[in-house]
């Protein structure tokens, strides 16, 4: 027989009209990810230098914007690189200032702006972490802060037992990660790798068997997004006007989604400020 405290639970839920838990700041994929609920553990995969990392930070910071909690877990970056690239997003700075600091002296526009940036960072409900290694370091951080959202760059860097072999590993550190957000009641997003298997294909937009350690990342995620930038492959046959027209563009394609429809949402990158926007609103001329 079904609990009726269950069948009560669940009746809230369906009748109170309260926002998604999750609001990633980006119109067209807050709608694909309305369904999301707290102890998900969502994956953000792609090629490197692809924008992950600064994906995953630009839904930190949009969350960040909207008084959440975040936890971000630099397991590739110290704590200093990762402040500069949030300094960056936030201000719009462009990167290749923000690792020459005597640049960004020299242009009093870039000062008011990371001074801007600095204040605004000061503000936020943000902790970063960037000395754990493993699962269990994860969880006992995370049970200290408790943070709403968890952010943990990259998944493969997460130490695993070398005794057994790496795929039956893996799988255990992402099913520790899911235990932890279930018990933790917080949604956990991380980026991972891909595999160098889609250079070889004509079409690079990535798969799920792409995922490095693939079965396990994803069976066991919630949520499995990627990224691909037409871009980051350089066409020979691309001229002036054809690059310039495609520079900009992003696709993030969520190729799994247990609450929901999987689509390609479109966005642009920034690449000088590690930043994705939202594309321009079409405009309608009026009848």
């Amino acid at each position: 027989m079904i609990k009726k405290e269950v069948l009560e639970k669940l009746c809230e839920k369906i009748f109170e009209e309260k926002p998604p838990v999750l609001q990633t700041g980006f119109r067209d994929l807050d709608t694909i990810l309305s369904g999301v609920e707290n102890s998900s553990l969502i994956t953000i995969g792609a090629r490197p230098a692809m924008g992950k990392t600064s994906f995953a930070t630009n839904i930190m910071l949009n969350l960040l914007e909207q008084n959440k909690k975040c936890l971000f877990f630099s397991l590739e970056m110290s704590e200093e690189q990762a402040i500069k690239r949030l300094l960056g997003q936030i201000g719009e700075v462009d990167s290749m200032l923000l690792r020459n600091l005597d640049g960004i002296l020299r242009r009093k526009q870039s000062v008011e702006k990371i001074a801007e940036a600095l204040n605004k960072i000061s503000k936020y409900d943000l902790t970063i972490i960037d000395d754990v290694h493993n699962a269990d370091e994860i969880k006992e951080q995370i049970e200290q802060i408790k943070p709403e959202f968890v952010f943990i760059d990259y998944l493969q860097l997460i130490d695993v037992p070398s005794k057994k072999p790496r795929s039956e590993s893996f799988e255990k550190v992402m099913r520790d990660l899911k235990k932890i957000a279930k018990d933790n009641n917080c949604i956990i997003f991380m980026t991972s790798q891909l595999s160098r298997a889609i250079e070889s294909r004509c079409d690079k937009r990535p798969l799920l068997s792409d995922l490095r350690e693939s079965g396990a990342i994803e069976n066991i995620s919630d949520v499995v997004m990627f990224i691909y930038r037409r871009d980051y492959y350089t066409n020979p046959d691309y001229d002036e006007e054809d690059y310039a027209r495609v520079k900009d563009e992003a696709e993030i394609i969520v190729a799994k989604n247990k609450y929901g429809t999987m689509a390609t949402i479109r966005l642009l990158f920034r690449r000088s400020i590690m930043k994705f926007l939202e594309p321009p609103q079409p405009e309608f001329d009026a009848f």
